[in-house]
C-alpha cells in the first residue's frame, strides 16, 4: 500500500509541475494559507478485486485486504464471494482486532482454510470497541468452492478480521451522546465507524440500539426502545441530515427536544451535517430546537494544592495558592493529606490524619469515614464523598446527607490506588494494583431520580493493564481520563485514554 501510494503521489506531483508555466525565482515572500493544523486526512483505501487464476489462499488474503474498503458497501470485498454469500455476508457484525505478525494460515481440507487470529480488541455491531479479554487464538474458518472456473469463498466468519495498523485508518472515532438521569448532560459514547457514504447513518443506527453495555446503567436516552428508522437510511441534503422515525409512542414535546439534541449531538462529528430534520412516524418536527444539555462541564484547570499552610488553586505562574472562597480555611485546619474538589466549587471531600471529612462552604466539616488506609477521596454533583481503603478495594462507599451507601464494584484487585468521579456523575475511573500490574478500569453509576448512587455497572470497561505501581487518576474532559503508574526502575508513565477508543 505504501509504494502505491508512493507512486500515485509521484505521479501526481509530476502532473502538477508539468501544468506549471513557470516556478518563480524572484520577488517577495509571501503568507500562504496556514491552515487549521487539525484537519484529519479524510482518506478511503482502495484494493484491487480478484484475478484469474488465483489459490484459494490468494483469495482469502485478497478478501481480508479488500475489507479495509468500505467504499460501495464493500463491493471489492463482495468479489471475492460466491453468488448469494456476496449478499449474505454482513461487514457490520463487527470486526476482530488483532496481530498481524502473529497471524497464522493452516489447510484444513482441499476447500478449507482457517486463519489463527490473535485477538487485540474486538468491535461490536454498533461501533462499540473492547480490548480482548483472552489472548488465546480465534479460529476463524473460511470454505472455497469454484465459480466459472474461478476460486470463491461461500463460508465466512460474520464481520471483518482486521490487523490494528489498517484499523486505525480504516475507522474512525465517532461520539455518541446520551444523558445522565436529570438530562442535564449529555454524555460521549466512543463509538468507531468505517467509511464516509454511509456514516451518518452508522451514527443513527447506533443511538437507536442504545448506549455501550458497559456504560447502559448510568444514562438514559430520550428515544424509547423499539424505535427503527424507516427509510433505513439518513440522506443529507444541503447540509442536514433527515432522519424518519418509525414506532415512537406519542411524545411531549420536551421529550421531541431531548431528541433532536441528541441527533445533533450525535452527528455534530459527521464533516457534510449542518443540522438535522427529526420526522416521528411521518410527521416533521419543525419546532425551534431550544432544549440543551451540557456536552463537556468545565473545570478550573489550575491544581488544587496544600503547602502545609494554605489551600487553594495554584496560580498560573505557580508562585502563590489562590484560596477559595468558603472553602480554604477549613480545608487548611484538617491539615489535608489529600483532597478532591466538587465541580461547583463549594464543597471538598478532604482526607486527613483521622479520615475523610466531607467540607461545605459556610458549615461545620463532616467526618465520613473513619477506615485506616483510604486513598484519596472523590466527590459527585450530588454532594457524596466517595471513598474506599487501599488494601480493600470492594469496600466502596458513597456518603452524603447523613447516609453511607455501599457501593460493590464489579472488579477484582489486591489494591486500589485511585479513583475519581466525572463531572456528569455517571461514571467512576479507577487504577487497580493487582501483582505487579496496573489495571485502569471504567465504571458506570447507576442512580436514582435524585441523583443518588444505587450500584456500579457490572461490567467494567478496561482502559489499559500493563506492568508497574498504580498511582493517580484523573479526568481530562467528558471522554478522556489518565492514569499515572510507577516503572520498576522508578520512572513514570502517563497513559491518556478516550472511553471506548
Amino acid at each position: 500500500m505504501r509504494r502505491r501510494l508512493a507512486a500515485a503521489t509521484a505521479a501526481l506531483l509530476a502532473l502538477l509541475l508539468a501544468g506549471c508555466a513557470s516556478i518563480p525565482s524572484s520577488g517577495g515572500v509571501n503568507a500562504g494559507s496556514p491552515g487549521t493544523g487539525d484537519e484529519a486526512l479524510d482518506l478511503d483505501l482502495q484494493a484491487p478485486g480478484p484475478v484469474d487464476g488465483a489459490t484459494q489462499e490468494d483469495i482469502l488474503r485478497g478478501f481480508i485486504n479488500a475489507a479495509t474498503s468500505p467504499r460501495g458497501n464493500y463491493a471489492v470485498a463482495r468479489q471475492y464471494l460466491a453468488p448469494g454469500f456476496d449478499e449474505e455476508w454482513q461487514p457490520s457484525a463487527g470486526a476482530t482486532i488483532d496481530r498481524f505478525a502473529e497471524r497464522e494460515t493452516e489447510r484444513v481440507d482441499a476447500t478449507s482454510l482457517r486463519i489463527d487470529a490473535v485477538p487485540a480488541a474486538e468491535l461490536g455491531e454498533s461501533g462499540q470497541y473492547r480490548l480482548a479479554e483472552s489472548q488465546a487464538p480465534l479460529a476463524l474458518p473460511y470454505h472455497f468452492v469454484e465459480v466459472d472456473g474461478e476460486w470463491r469463498i461461500d463460508q465466512a466468519p460474520p464481520g471483518i478480521l482486521m490487523d490494528e495498523s489498517n484499523f486505525v485508518r480504516v475507522y474512525r472515532t465517532h461520539p455518541v451522546y446520551f444523558y445522565d438521569p436529570s438530562y442535564r448532560y449529555a454524555v460521549p459514547d466512543v463509538r468507531w465507524f468505517a467509511g464516509r457514504e454511509s456514516l451518518q447513518t452508522s451514527i443513527v443506527r447506533a443511538l437507536l440500539a442504545g448506549p455501550a453495555d458497559w456504560l447502559e446503567p448510568g444514562v438514559v436516552s430520550a428515544f424509547p426502545e423499539g424505535v427503527s428508522l424507516d427509510p433505513d437510511a439518513v440522506p443529507i441534503d444541503g447540509g442536514v441530515a433527515s432522519v424518519s422515525l418509525e414506532g415512537v409512542p406519542a411524545s411531549d414535546e420536551l421529550t421531541v427536544q431531548r431528541m433532536r439534541f441528541q441527533l445533533e449531538q450525535s452527528l455534530d462529528s459527521v464533516r457534510d451535517v449542518r443540522g438535522v430534520a427529526l420526522s416521528l412516524d411521518g410527521t416533521a418536527q419543525n419546532d425551534e430546537l431550544v432544549f440543551s444539555a451540557e456536552t463537556d462541564p468545565k473545570t478550573d484547570p489550575r491544581a488544587v494544592v496544600f503547602d502545609g499552610s494554605a489551600f487553594g488553586r495554584l496560580s498560573v505562574d505557580g508562585q502563590s495558592i489562590e484560596p477559595i472562597e468558603g472553602l480554604s480555611d477549613q480545608v487548611a485546619a484538617l491539615q489535608p493529606t489529600a483532597a478532591a474538589l466538587a465541580h461547583d466549587e463549594r464543597s471538598a471531600a478532604v482526607r486527613s490524619a483521622e479520615g475523610v471529612y466531607l467540607v461545605r462552604a459556610g458549615e461545620e466539616q463532616v467526618r465520613v469515614d473513619a477506615r485506616p488506609g483510604l486513598v484519596a477521596p472523590a466527590i459527585d454533583g450530588a454532594g457524596y464523598v466517595w471513598t474506599v481503603p487501599a488494601d480493600a478495594p470492594g469496600a466502596l462507599v458513597a456518603t452524603g446527607d447523613g447516609a453511607q451507601i455501599p457501593l460493590a464494584p464489579p472488579w477484582n484487585a489486591s489494591s486500589i490506588a485511585a479513583l475519581e468521579v466525572s463531572a456528569d456523575g455517571t461514571r467512576l475511573v479507577a487504577l487497580l494494583d493487582d501483582g505487579g500490574r496496573a489495571r485502569f478500569v471504567a465504571v458506570a453509576i447507576a442512580r436514582d431520580a435524585d441523583g443518588v448512587a444505587q450500584a456500579l455497572g457490572a461490567a467494567p470497561l478496561v482502559l489499559s493493564d500493563e506492568p508497574g505501581t498504580a498511582a493517580d487518576v484523573t479526568w481530562i474532559d467528558s471522554s478522556t481520563a489518565a492514569s499515572l503508574t510507577v516503572g520498576g526502575d522508578g520512572t513514570t508513565r502517563l497513559v491518556t485514554q478516550a472511553l471506548g477508543a
